[in-house]
């Protein structure tokens, strides 16, 4: 008995003792709130103004540029008045409300990757379609010549677009101004058709780029067939200077000669001497244009006219020879191949001197691009050069490409100035451009797409 009386003290005494402990507990607990409270209220920063912020809830499309959004948030943002405290304080509360709602939503992942796929664009890979961008020196740009595909005798029909050559594009400023202190040659442009009666018509049409120096009272220009020896000459009778154009279809700035079938002429070729006279009546040497093989030209037929441009120059062959290899393996580029030149000449006296080759891509006459071989010293009448060079060719196609010629220019520092002069040239084109072994060339590479023949090097005469 006096043990369950004395057991019934201690539980309440323990009861007793908890109870107080919890009750001290609490009443600690709130009056650390309470203290923490008035330091924040003490800590707390007063605004004049309370922050705004604008929410505009959208739904996010593919196409929705994220840039336009915060541009337009920032225009938004910086239209909003900062004395409107009244509206400034009602805003304050609605935003807080879209705050909360914004926070309770879940974003989907069709959203989300939508947001992604609008902030970071992937780089897009390029195509057959794709073009590089790139910053172009205005300079350069004024330099690029645009031209207008040749018109064909055939009904196809072509759209019609201006073709800008392209590769002055990439060109530096070296090469740019390389290709404007280029020296044009005096150009003769002229057409043949071979008439029905068996007769040829040579028109005459236009002079370009005569030297300025050179002021003509007259013209005679004198055809001769080979191996007939056959010759007319046709004289015009008016100022020459600079450029001039003879005139139109009907005059009379044409010769003819009869008694040519159109398998006769097939075997024959023909070449030009050009003479003038200035004011002074002294008579002048223009100079030739070399041999034009008819048997190269199969336009010859139903009255076809064939157009013509020739530079008009002063050469004679020299004794030095040029080994050249031309290769198309793309529509874009040809790729030639300086491989071998022999019969070079050595000065005993100029242990110094030394060559290279220039080689030019033009466009009926006028340049587009240059490039050049590093220098030799001559030491030897034949070396062994070895240098590849590519040319762009992207605007041409089959329809134009006998538009395209390619000139090697040979520079040499063996004389008394000891500057770098053009002494030799080769040129590889159409006979519509050009004459001599070039045109072989030409023709035996557009058949097939790679062709190696040796040149003999046309010598400048001053």
């Amino acid at each position: 008995m006096a043990l369950s009386i004395v057991f019934g003290i201690i539980v309440a005494v323990c009861l007793v003792s908890t109870i107080i402990f919890y009750t001290f507990m609490r009443s600690r607990e709130k009056l650390k709130s309470s203290s923490m409270a008035s330091i924040n209220e003490k800590q707390q920063i007063k605004y004049s103004l309370r922050p705004s912020m604008h929410i505009i809830t959208r739904k996010l499309h593919q196409d929705f540029s994220f840039r336009t959004s915060l541009s337009s948030d920032k225009s938004n943002h910086s239209s909003s008045t900062i004395n409107e405290y009244e509206e400034n304080e009602l805003n304050y509360k609605t935003q807080r409300k879209s705050v909360g709602s914004l926070q309770a939503t879940t974003t989907t992942p069709l959203r989300s990757a939508s947001m992604v796929t609008n902030l970071f664009q992937p780089r897009r890979t390029p195509g057959s379609n794709w073009r590089q961008g790139s910053i172009v020196d205005p300079n350069q740009m004024a330099l690029i010549p645009f031209s207008l595909p040749i018109n064909n005798n055939n009904n196809n029909k072509y759209r019609r677009r201006s073709v800008a050559i392209c590769n002055n594009l990439l060109e530096t400023r070296e090469n740019v101004m390389a290709i404007k202190d280029l020296k044009l040659s005096c150009l003769l442009s002229f057409s043949i058709v071979h008439l029905k009666n068996s007769q040829i018509k040579i028109q005459f049409h236009s002079l370009q780029s005569l030297p300025s120096n050179i002021h003509l009272e007259n013209l005679t220009i004198k055809a001769k067939l080979i191996p007939d020896g056959k010759e007319k000459s046709v004289r015009i009778k008016k100022s020459v200077q600079n450029e001039v154009t003879f005139e139109c279809e009907n005059s009379e700035f044409f010769v003819l000669f009869s008694n040519l079938s159109l398998e006769k002429l097939l075997e024959r070729s023909l070449s030009m001497t050009i003479n003038g006279k200035d004011q002074t009546k002294k008579s002048l040497y223009l100079g030739h244009i070399g041999k034009i093989n008819f048997n190269q030209v199969n336009k010859f037929n139903n009255e076809c006219r064939v157009d013509f441009l020739h530079a008009i120059e002063k050469t004679k062959p020299s004794s030095i020879e040029l080994l050249v290899s031309l290769e198309r393996n793309d529509d874009q580029h040809i790729h030639v191949v300086v491989q071998r030149m022999k019969g070079l000449k050595i000065d005993q006296k100029k242990l110094a001197a030394a060559c290279y080759l220039q080689i030019v891509l033009l466009d009926r006459h006028r340049p587009l691009t240059i490039q050049k071989t590093k220098s030799y010293r001559l030491t030897s009448s034949n070396f062994v050069i070895g240098e590849e060079h590519d040319f762009n060719i992207l605007t041409y196609n089959a329809n134009n490409l006998d538009r395209l010629m390619i000139a090697f220019n040979l520079y040499s520092n063996s004389n008394n100035t000891n500057e770098y002069q053009c002494i030799a040239h080769v040129k590889i084109g159409s006979p519509l451009l050009c004459s001599g072994s070039g045109t072989v060339h030409w023709q035996q590479f557009k058949a097939r797409e790679s062709f190696s023949m040796w040149h003999t090097f046309n010598k400048e005469q001053h």
